[in-house]
């Protein structure tokens, strides 16, 4: 019996579905489905009934459901409290990436950490703002970034940046949409990301700030095809202005000039994890990166309205 395996049969007891368990674990359903079945072997009793609904633990299943957890929360402390005693950081984490590594200063926080904990080893996964919050208050992910509030008391976050946030149109639109008028802008076909992601949280912040009912023509959950589409003039979108520079559509999408807000940059991970030295250790290197003291947690800054605010985007040098 493997404890990846445990950690398999946690994720599907508690998703119910191979598909979701296996997005949550970052591998594939025949994945899941075999580590599921292998344990079912070897322990010699059936853990999930399997129906049209999903994956229902047995009573079986549930009872063995509370074991597996206390071995895989034991393991877990085994190997922080090896790594104390050895005064050295070691093992792999999964580090959730909302954005650009360029954006996220990710090369230099990776080189950082490697250059002082040789023996630490990552599996970067990317996935929007919500998903990464998912993963690590589910402890799929290990520590992540986040743009945008962080509501759950299981998480501790550090605000590393304020990121300022726009509309954005395709060039043609610009001198149309010059002034500031919502009612034409409700009129023009929009492009909304993934529900999980912090731009789409805003963009419905702006249609209940303003009363407005926003035509959702097309949903993507990808920001450089999203960009692509406003280039080609199929609608509007909510973006950060560095992703317009950093995808180089300068030319081609216009931030409106009388829309800004600013949305809060943090690195967020398991309050329960917060002694674990791994975490500890790729935590203060990204503060120390991003010139930020170690030790202080600076509490999550909730979207401002979307009025025109004349700020200009922190240098990232």
């Amino acid at each position: 019996m493997e404890l990846y395996q445990l950690r398999t049969f946690l994720a599907v007891a508690e998703e119910q579905n191979l598909t979701r368990a296996a997005e949550k674990l970052f591998t594939s359903q025949p994945a899941v489905s075999a580590q599921i079945k292998a344990l079912e072997d070897e322990v010699g009793v059936r853990l999930f009934d399997r129906g049209a609904k999903g994956m229902k633990l047995t009573r079986a299943g549930e009872v063995l459901r509370e074991q597996a957890r206390r071995i895989v929360d034991a393991a877990k402390d085994f190997k922080h409290s090896a790594d104390s005693l050895r005064g050295s950081v070691s093992g792999e984490l999964v580090f959730g990436v909302n954005n650009r590594p360029e954006i996220l200063r990710l090369v230099e926080i990776l080189r950082s950490i490697s250059d002082e904990h040789a023996d630490l080893c990552f599996e970067l996964v990317n996935g929007s703002s919500g998903v990464v919050l998912q993963g690590i208050e589910e402890g799929s992910i290990s520590i992540g970034f986040f743009e945008g509030p962080c509501e759950s008391q299981k998480i501790v976050s550090h605000e590393i940046d304020q990121i300022e946030l726009c509309i954005a149109a395709p060039v043609e639109w610009a001198k149309e949409l010059s002034k500031p008028d919502w009612k034409l802008l409700e009129s023009k076909p929009w492009i909304f990301t993934s529900p999980a992601c912090s731009y789409s949280r805003f963009i419905q912040r702006i249609s209940q700030e303003q009363g407005l009912s926003l035509n959702r023509r097309f949903q993507v959950n990808e920001d450089l095809t999203v960009l692509n589409m406003v280039a080609e003039g199929l609608g509007l979108t909510v973006t950060a202005i560095a992703q317009i520079k950093a995808n180089g559509f300068e030319d081609r999408v216009v931030p409106l000039p009388h829309f800004r807000a600013m949305s809060p940059l943090s690195i967020g991970y398991l309050a329960a994890n917060e002694n674990d030295p791994s975490i500890a250790a790729v935590r203060d290197h990204v503060l120390q990166v991003w010139e930020k003291p170690a030790h202080l947690t600076v509490p999550v800054i909730p979207f401002r309205s979307a009025r025109a605010i004349q700020r200009k985007p922190r240098s990232r040098s």
